[in-house]
């Protein structure tokens, strides 16, 4: 089995509660899941916080997978998904 590391990274604004809690969910997740002793060796999840550009230009041209989880109307996301891209990732 391949190992795998799972990223999400983000930030949500003041008022907007359900990026909050989409945020405390993935948190939640990856405490459970690198904790369990039979799993943690083959896959972590890690968030990392107020994701911007400079972390853009470490975590993009590493990822294999894009998923964007952006409101259409509320948020910008067809910029990083051409980064992704370019870089070879699957969106």
């Amino acid at each position: 089995v391949v190992p795998r590391a799972v990223i999400f990274s983000g930030k949500a604004a003041p008022g907007y509660v359900m990026a909050k809690v989409v945020i405390q969910l993935i948190l939640h997740v990856a405490a459970v899941v690198n904790a369990d002793k039979e799993t943690n060796e083959f896959l972590k999840v890690v968030f990392i916080p107020n994701y911007n550009v400079k972390l853009a230009e470490c975590i993009i041209p590493a990822a294999d997978l894009s998923q964007h989880l952006s409101t259409a109307g509320m948020e910008a996301s067809g910029t990083s998904n051409i980064k992704f891209a370019m870089n070879g990732c699957l969106l």
